[in-house]
């Protein structure tokens, strides 16, 4: 029986830790750097021993890239004469494939 009688907390519990592992999983793919750990550790003086970045680091480097994301230009480059030749190619074979 869960401590909290009302949905809200049915709710949120496994929103937060689907919330906690997309971060995670990210970080771990994409987001991660050695230096991480050293570099917080320049800005807050009071980590001393930290040896590896906190929820909190994921979760702010996140968000640092989310608003980073938004607003670098994105405008996607011309495909070369190679790339429109490559990908007729495999049109083609793959309508052979399908045909045979």
């Amino acid at each position: 029986m869960w401590p909290c009688s009302d949905g809200a907390f049915r709710r949120t519990v496994p929103f937060g830790l689907y919330c906690y592992t997309v971060t995670v999983v990210w970080y771990a793919l994409h987001g991660h750097r050695p230096s991480d750990a050293s570099d917080r550790r320049e800005r807050a003086r009071w980590y001393t021993a930290k040896t590896y970045p906190s929820v909190s680091d994921m979760v702010a480097k996140l968000r640092r890239v989310i608003i980073a994301a938004r607003f670098l230009p994105t405008s996607p480059g011309r495909p070369t004469n190679q790339e429109i030749r490559a990908v007729q190619q495999e049109w083609a074979a793959a309508s052979l494939d399908t045909a045979a």
